[in-house]
């Protein structure tokens, strides 16, 4: 039907996020707390802090999608969260059962910037689709 619009398009996508997100979310504290000792007490704060920065590039996709001021920032939310999640849950696998590369002392090292990479790939894509979201809006 040509001229009718769903209102249920965008709360979809949204959901869709939120969702994928959350799986991918879970994906660097999990392998993370896979590689450490937790037998020691005293690294319990670093442990914590560092699974908060592996799932931080995530709540930025959850908060831009949730204060979205353009439809087409939930589908940019929802890209980047594909791109961003996608690449931090084949390199976190990578790192801890390592298919491909050799181990060695950097792994530890990756992981943290995993996570800087994850929010390079979500702020470039959100940018990206918020200039477009404003250029749409000013030729209306």
């Amino acid at each position: 039907m040509r001229g009718v619009k769903c209102n249920f398009y965008p709360l979809k996508i949204k959901t869709l996020t939120y969702g994928l997100a959350s799986v991918f979310a879970l994906i660097g504290p999990v392998l993370f707390l896979h590689n450490i000792n937790l037998s020691e007490w005293g690294m319990l704060l670093a442990e914590l802090g560092l699974s908060l920065w592996f799932v931080s590039p995530f709540v930025l996709i959850a908060l831009a999608v949730r204060y979205d001021s353009f439809p087409i920032v939930a589908k940019g939310a929802l890209i980047a969260t594909i791109l961003a999640g996608l690449f931090g849950a084949w390199f976190y696998t990578e790192l801890t059962f390592h298919f491909y590369m050799k181990s060695g002392n950097h792994d530890a090292i990756a992981m943290l910037f995993v996570a800087a990479y994850q929010h390079a790939i979500i702020i470039l894509t959100l940018g990206l689709s918020f200039i477009i979201g404003s250029f749409q809006a000013s030729r209306k």
